[in-house]
């Protein structure tokens, strides 16, 4: 008789499992998963629309491994792996693109082309429909949360087309102006450059003042602006490189600058001596 070869054992299954999500509190994970941004779970909570295993959890609730959790019904599956890589993107949008990200859970909206990742994508201080330029992506709730909440510190860069008699004693006024509507404003620059007819063009920089805010304050004065772009975030620029409708990945050094930029603001606001910041010329080409 033949003797039989042996057999071929097969390489062993990793059995290894993956880590189960860490024990913190939920708005922290489901953040870190980039299923929303803090702000938006306490909403949720308070609203009713968030459930652990059924019931509505306090704010600040822990979860554990085993714990369901739904929103609005359905069910919400986080990441089993406890660090998961982030991703931030520096966006053109068009005036006019609705920038619907809510909409889309498990990848990005397609109709913005925007990279797939894990989660969802969330926007950074989004510019309303009408207006458009630069916006700040990022699939990691918690970077997302933490550079909203230090945003207001940040001055922010508009590019305004006018239509109407702009003259040099209306952006005089516009320079000194402190609030639009009972809403404060700040303006830290004004830079006119007019046209031949009625349309002229208008450099702002701002700080802690929306563009809806700069919108009303010339509509009350006959000016209408038929364009708003943003051209700058805190250290971030757009550049003529990005056309409209496309993205790339924000920069180490753009990342970093952002945050300096914001804990620099922080500690002066604290009467602390600030760190460093990189200047925003430095980061200001891709």
């Amino acid at each position: 008789m033949r003797e039989r070869p042996p057999r071929r054992q097969s390489p062993r299954k990793d059995k290894t499992r993956e880590a189960p999500p860490p024990v913190d509190r939920v708005q922290k994970i489901l953040a870190a998963a980039g299923v929303g941004s803090r702000r938006e779970v306490e909403r949720w909570i308070r609203e009713g629309r968030l459930q652990i295993n059924g019931a509505v959890p306090a704010l600040g609730t822990k979860l554990e491994p085993r714990d369901r959790i739904t929103l609005d019904g359905r069910p919400v599956r986080l990441h089993r792996t406890a660090v998961r890589e982030s991703h931030v993107l520096l966006f053109h949008r068009s005036p006019g693109d609705t920038l619907d990200l809510k909409a889309a859970t498990s990848r990005a909206a397609e109709h913005l082309q925007l990279p797939r990742v894990s989660g969802r994508w969330l926007a950074i201080q989004p510019m309303p429909p009408v207006d458009g330029g630069l916006e700040i992506l990022t699939s990691d709730g918690t970077w997302a949360d933490r550079v909203s909440r230090g945003a207001h510190a940040l001055t922010v860069d508009y590019v305004l087309r006018m239509r109407g008699p702009l003259n040099d004693d209306l952006v005089g006024e516009f320079r000194a102006a402190t609030d639009c509507e009972g809403d404060t404003m700040a303006i830290l620059q004004a830079d006119p450059q007019y046209g031949a007819g009625f349309n002229h063009w208008l450099n702002v920089t701002v700080r802690d003042t929306r563009s809806a805010q700069v919108r009303h304050w010339w509509a009350a004065r006959g000016i209408i602006v038929s364009r708003l772009m943003r051209v700058r975030f805190g250290p971030v620029h757009l550049t003529r490189e990005l056309p409209r409708g496309h993205s790339r990945a924000l920069l180490p050094g753009e990342r970093s600058a952002l945050i300096n930029e914001i804990d620099a603001a922080k500690s002066a606001d604290n009467g602390k001596p600030a760190d460093a910041v990189t200047p925003a010329a430095a980061v200001k080409r891709a």
